[in-house]
């Protein structure tokens, strides 16, 4: 791919001058000029006469030079007022010179020479700049209906072909700009779709600083050059390169670009949908300047102004998504005078009217969230939220390898399991295959609050009790039999069949040696519970556990403490159900499922949203001959659980969660992140002990009193959100437990951020309670 070069071909100013007499019959004085991949001279008579020599790329396509040669003679042809170099024909008659030399064949061209400044050595005001804009729209105005093969031509500058240039992304050095990157190629791939049904025509392609001349006495563009980047693309592309170009080349700051895209929509109307991609096309500018600036400082050098422009692409880059697509996108559709599509602002009251005045909202002030993309949220006005809390997006928000799982499924069939489908069979195969022997066959629902309703079920038929223990405060779900398993969900609080277990001790990980005094409390606690239930009547069918014991305050006991309690529970004939809708799938980062850090052995598994990455569906994995005796008996299906689609977003996570070694991450970003805060609660007063693994952390907060640690939590909470942009959230019977819980692609840089928000948030709440 054409950019992909470290150097352009090297003439000395004596060849040149030679090139000169011999194809053109001028006796000239040479200089040289900058150029990426041509080598550009600057020859002057000595009666005055000025012209560029330009002697051509030998890698070059013939049919690209030869595609230059046409559209100056176009463009002459339909605005001869366009300040555009004219060409000079050769003594022969051609408009192509041939200059042999060491075996190799170069073509050569003669164009008129433009005087002019530079506009990258000019400081640009905002009349230039929309004079800039007509300039290139005018361009485009006379580009119309003009055709050749080489506009098809494939550069790696074309912001189309970022998700090309993907592999290069190893070779940038600074974490935080490769993410940045990344994130831009994945959003440029998504849009191709889109790209490819606007408007389009020959552009130029290529108009930035250096190759747009300044009258200084007029304060207008005076020449435009190098056509040698020309392709067939989208009309809306041609400012996106210049606007991104100015910006990397520091020519002008950022509110100002406005005007260009203003001074552009004067002469080409533009549409609402070409405004509505300029965001993605002008980021994805920046990251192909990046991207090649990257590979080729690793592969030797190249154009010292591509060098240049990388110095600030980064932090323009971090400075455009900052700002967010909706914020930007908002004002340049002014500019253009094109239709503002914007998400309506939400009526509050609105809101309780239709869905009632308790429906739960995050946060003193609601945030109304329209976009997601990996650890990031962004809002209507287009601010971005590092999502330290929602565990739903396992693999990230609206990862592409999901979404295009998912959209090509529901493009092909969207139905129920009663038919026959490999897919559905396939994400069996793959999950099952990460479980112990005797965990050999799935029933597949829609939640997890359905999963562990089914669970119940299983449990009291495979046993013929009636039964259930449950950690304290625990949390399984909103169907009307989990419901009595998480107390405090508003059901009566007496469930004469639920019994509640303690937790553990705090403090301990699941790496420490337990005392034998917490072991005989686990046992004796144990025991009471089940003493308890038989008091009642009761047997005990199913101890239903959140491996991270998650709404407990999150804990992470060691397998002795696990091994207490479980064999317990097993002699007094229940089965073991481990809830992983929050730990599994990785997040404890030492082990795929969070039994297994607990060392448990259990009978039954629960899943939830995050095995779809928020495509609703959730499973029951279990042994084959109770699934099969609970079917006899109940003929339980469920219409959509485990459907093509379902199963297709599932086998995507899991090819998400091993290709980008996710486990790994979880683990090595949880422990960073541990001791950061452990750090920070060494230093704060109000903070205490930090629980939990992996991704899967909690941070305790203290005052005098619950009531006042509470407090304090919340208003931690609520100053991320408002003050930081970072969002947790709070767990713990007393509430004063920081949860974070963040999408499994978070990162140190990410941790970083949270650290420093904490810390700030905590200091702030210094003696307020």
């Amino acid at each position: 791919m054409l950019a992909l070069r470290s150097a352009p071909p090297v003439f000395g100013v004596t060849e040149a001058e030679r090139v000169a007499r011999e194809l053109y019959g001028l006796a000239v004085t040479v200089s040289s000029l900058s150029g990426e991949r041509d080598c550009n001279f600057h020859a002057r008579t000595a009666d005055g006469q000025e012209y560029v020599l330009k002697i051509v790329d030998g890698a070059a396509d013939p049919r690209t030079t030869e595609c230059q040669v046409r559209v100056l003679r176009h463009i002459a042809e339909q605005d001869p007022t366009l300040a555009v170099p004219r060409l000079h024909a050769t003594m022969a008659g051609a408009d192509l010179g041939s200059v042999t030399r060491d075996g190799l064949t170069y073509s050569s061209c003669l164009l008129s020479y433009l005087p002019g400044r530079l506009l990258s050595d000019c400081a640009p005001d905002r009349s230039l700049l929309k004079n800039v804009g007509v300039t290139l729209a005018r361009i485009d105005r006379a580009l119309r209906g003009f055709f050749h093969p080489a506009l098809a031509q494939h550069i790696a500058w074309d912001v189309r072909r970022l998700p090309e240039l993907l592999e290069f992304a190893r070779c940038i050095t600074q974490t935080d700009v490769r993410r940045n990157v990344e994130s831009v190629i994945r959003v440029v791939q998504d849009r191709l779709p889109v790209l490819r049904s606007l408007r389009a025509q020959a552009i130029h392609g290529d108009c930035h600083g250096g190759n747009l001349l300044i009258d200084a006495a007029s304060g207008t563009v005076c020449g435009v050059l190098d056509f040698g980047d020309m392709i067939h693309g989208p009309l809306i592309l041609e400012p996106a390169v210049a606007m991104s170009e100015l910006l990397t080349e520091a020519v002008t700051d950022a509110a100002a670009l406005s005007t260009l895209l203003e001074g552009y929509a004067l002469e080409v109307t533009l549409d609402s949908a070409d405004v509505a991609v300029l965001f993605d096309l002008v980021a994805g500018r920046h990251a192909v300047t990046i991207l090649l600036h990257a590979w080729r400082a690793e592969y030797g050098g190249g154009a010292a102004i591509l060098d240049k422009a990388a110095d600030t692409a980064a932090s323009s880059l971090d400075w455009l998504l900052g700002e967010g697509r909706e914020a930007l996108s908002r004002e340049w559709h002014h500019a253009a005078g094109t239709a503002v599509p914007k998400p309506a602002s939400i009526d509050l009251g609105r809101r309780q009217r239709l869905l009632g005045v308790g429906a739960e909202l995050f946060y003193e002030r609601p945030l109304h969230m329209v976009r997601g993309d990996g650890v990031w949220l962004y809002d209507r006005e287009g601010r971005a939220y590092l999502d330290g809390y929602n565990n739903v997006p396992h693999v990230g928000h609206c990862h592409p390898t999901v979404v295009r799982a998912i959209q090509r499924q529901t493009s092909i069939l969207a139905t129920n399991t009663r038919y026959l489908h490999e897919r559905v069979l396939e994400y069996a195969e793959h999950l099952l295959a990460r479980c112990p022997p005797h965990l050999n066959a799935c029933i597949f629902v829609n939640s997890g609050s359905e999963a562990n309703d089914v669970a119940w079920r299983i449990a009291q038929l495979a046993t013929g009790h009636g039964g259930a223990l449950i950690m304290a405060n625990a949390y399984h779900g909103i169907t009307d039999a989990v419901a009595a398993l998480t107390p405090g969900s508003g059901q009566p609080d007496h469930h004469d069949h639920v019994v509640v277990l303690p937790p553990p001790p705090e403090g301990l990980r699941a790496g420490d040696a337990v005392p034998s005094d917490a072991l005989s409390a686990a046992v004796e606690s144990t025991d009471r519970a089940i003493r308890s239930l038989a008091g009642r009547g009761w047997s005990p069918a199913a101890f239903f556990i959140d491996t991270a014991m998650t709404s407990s305050g999150i804990y992470d006991p060691p397998p002795a403490w696990a091994d207490a309690v479980t064999t317990r529970i097993r002699a007094a004939g229940a089965l073991i159900v481990a809830d992983e809708v929050q730990y599994g799938l990785g997040r404890s980062g030492s082990h795929f499922w969070g039994y297994e850090r607990r060392g448990m052995l259990p009978d039954m598994i629960t899943l939830g949203k995050p095995m779809g990455n928020g495509y609703p569906m959730g499973a029951v994995i279990a042994n084959r001959q109770i699934i099969e005796a609970f079917q006899a008996k109940s003929g339980f299906f469920s219409t959509f659980g485990g459907n093509p689609v379902a199963a297709s977003a599932g086998l995507a996570v899991l090819e998400v969660i091993e290709r980008e070694r996710l486990t790994e991450n979880a683990a090595a970003t949880g422990a960073y992140l541990r001791r950061a805060l452990e750090g920070m609660a060494a230093r704060h007063d109000c903070l205490g002990l930090v629980r939990g693994s992996g991704l899967l952390l909690g941070l305790e907060v203290k005052g005098h009193d619950r009531i006042a640690a509470a407090r304090r939590a919340k208003s931690i909470v609520n100053a991320l959100a408002s003050r930081s942009r970072i969002l947790i959230g709070t767990d713990g019977p007393a509430a004063n437990i920081l949860k974070i819980r963040p999408p499994l692609p978070f990162r140190p840089e990410h941790a970083d951020l949270m650290a420093e928000a904490i810390d700030a948030a905590a200091t702030a709440t210094r003696g307020n309670e």
